[in-house]
């Protein structure tokens, strides 16, 4: 599950990896963290996720920093957006339907979004509107994607689920998440959402870990007990 605050996303993922009903290890679901504003969460088939997170990570890496790669040039930024990451992964699922990966990902992140200090202007092509003023500030808009096993995107600007505990996991988050949720509120909010939709599917468990995204501050990694059953 991602969910969106005020400036900050995070992705909580459990820890049970089994097939079926019988349990195999006990390790956090892959999450890909191309840089520090853009996390991709992968569920599905183990060998899928790993042959799919291979191929996104060579794909970003040999695009990275190029003039036209997949880069942000309204803020000169080299670094693949969360936006540019959601259209990667949809052409490379979408590029593989007659035979698919069967994975369903989730990309979490903040887009850069530059204004006018003291007003809400934003500045366009890198440039400051005519009257406009020259100190400008920063601002950090989440955005959300839940993907299919073809790369049909779903948006959201309050919470994305994914996974076998998928309709819990949308009754718990719709029921807790409130907007401009602060970056410490956020992971309670999550995690009790998260940690009470587990509970309602014998599939899902054993632990979980939230990975939270803050504007300026980089990624932190929150543990969370759950039940051992």
């Amino acid at each position: 599950m991602a969910m969106a605050g005020k400036n900050c996303v995070a992705i909580a993922v459990d820890k049970r990896f089994g097939s079926g009903p019988q349990m195999i290890n006990v390790l956090p679901r892959t999450v890909l963290v191309p840089h520090s504003r853009v996390m991709i969460g992968l569920v599905g088939l183990e060998g899928d996720v790993q042959t799919l997170s291979k191929e996104v990570s060579i794909q970003i890496s040999t695009k990275m920093g190029r003039h036209l790669g997949f880069g942000d040039s309204m803020n000169n930024d080299r670094q693949i957006s969360p936006k540019s990451a959601s259209m990667l992964l949809s052409h490379l699922l979408y590029s593989k339907r007659n035979g698919p990966y069967y994975v369903e990902p989730i990309i979490a992140g903040l887009e850069k979004v530059m204004t006018e200090e003291g007003s809400g202007n934003k500045i366009r092509n890198g440039r400051i509107p005519e009257g406009g003023n020259a100190p400008t500030t920063i601002k950090y808009k989440p955005f959300l994607c839940a993907q299919d096993l073809i790369g049909a995107q779903s948006k959201s600007a309050q919470f994305v689920c994914s996974g076998a505990a998928s309709k819990s996991l949308y009754g718990t988050a719709e029921a807790m998440w409130r907007p401009d949720l602060q970056p410490d509120e956020l992971v309670q909010v999550l995690g009790r959402a998260f940690l009470s939709a587990m509970e309602r599917d014998c599939l899902s468990g054993y632990g979980s870990v939230i990975y939270l995204m803050v504007g300026g501050k980089g990624i932190e990694e929150i543990e969370l007990a759950a039940r051992n059953d």
